[in-house]
């Protein structure tokens, strides 16, 4: 199956993109583009607003990883931080393919301020278990949520207590599989690289898989304030994320709460964690927008496309951020040290 998937990588992620824009593109011939110019006029100064929620998203992200660097974390500015978080994470957005490079990217300019490799790679690990497992816990509630808006009674209370009890079990599953004494994570690679061979898991990879393994879970061991700490930032994070959509459909005189705009939020993350073959989630975000705002009961093509839009636009903008940091980080940074 993986040697199927490395051989057709490229035509399959072609097919879904044009598959999906091919849907997004019937909604939008299907559109009153009056309603939608009159909507997008309510939006030059929303689109601030915007700008400002997800610059905070990202500040509560790059929060927890200076967390999750221990003793490191004084190593490297918050602004600075912030810069090589920002680069390493809108390359990975474009390409999802690229997300190693990303990481990498990371790592190399975290090294020029004298940060251990090894400590870096295991606090971006560190980080991402954490932004996994917050979206986890707000998935939980948004599905809890919906379900029970759906049915509207306690007809099929049993069935969602038993899918939250599965989700919940994974969550911790996961937790455990990443941070436990017993380096869950190294023994399941070994385990993979006697069933697969050399050829995807070198010797190499997996002696790095064990030290980032044991790193992490030291860093729980010794700092669970910190852990928790970070992890609450994590959750501000997916929280500031869905007060974009709060703030878009208010603008647009649309009735909703902020569970309703959490639930939106998670929902389009699972669709663009499905979709993430897909050069920029191009047309599987959008798609996934439709979707979840008529899961909240918000119906019409013309709100769908505007906060599409919307989105789009902050992605651009932040997008050509990174592109400025990146210029500023190769012109400022120090030579590697030692």
């Amino acid at each position: 199956m993986i040697s199927f998937y490395q051989k057709y990588k490229k035509p399959i992620k072609w097919s879904l993109l044009v598959l999906v824009v091919a849907f997004v593109g019937q909604f939008v011939w299907n559109s009153d583009l009056e309603v939608i110019g009159g909507y997008l006029r309510k939006m030059p100064f929303t689109f601030i607003g915007i700008v400002g929620l997800s610059f905070l998203a990202y500040l509560s992200a790059t929060l927890s990883w200076k967390l999750c660097m221990g003793s490191d974390s004084a190593k490297t500015g918050l602004l600075q931080l912030f810069m090589i978080r920002h680069v390493g994470e809108m390359l990975s957005v474009f390409n999802p393919t690229s997300v190693i490079a990303g990481e990498t990217l990371k790592v190399h300019y975290l090294s020029r301020n004298g940060v251990d490799n090894k400590r870096s790679v295991s606090s971006i690990l560190l980080s991402r278990i954490l932004i996994i497992l917050s979206a986890l816990l707000l998935i939980i509630l948004s599905v809890f949520y919906l379900v029970l808006g759906v049915i509207g009674d306690n007809q099929e209370l049993p069935i969602i207590i038993l899918a939250l009890i599965i989700v919940s079990g994974f969550g911790y599953l996961l937790a455990r599989f990443l941070l436990h004494s017993k380096l869950y994570l190294y023994r399941s690679m070994t385990k993979m690289q006697e069933r697969f061979g050399h050829k995807y898991i070198s010797d190499k990879i997996l002696l790095s898989i064990r030290e980032i393994n044991q790193e992490a879970h030291l860093f729980f061991t010794d700092n669970q304030g910190k852990f928790i700490l970070a992890f609450i930032l994590s959750v501000i994070h997916w929280i500031l994320g869905a007060a974009e959509f709060y703030l878009i459909l208010r603008v647009l005189g649309l009735d909703i709460s902020v569970v309703n705009a959490v639930a939106i939020e998670m929902g389009v993350i699972l669709f663009k964690t499905v979709g993430a073959i897909v050069p920029g989630q191009v047309g599987v975000e959008e798609y996934a927008n439709k979707i979840m705002l008529e899961a909240v009961g918000i119906a019409g093509n013309e709100v769908w496309l505007v906060v599409s839009i919307m989105r789009r636009a902050r992605q651009l903008f932040w997008v050509g951020v990174a592109g400025i940091f990146y210029v500023f980080m190769r012109r400022k940074s120090p030579q590697p040290k030692g």
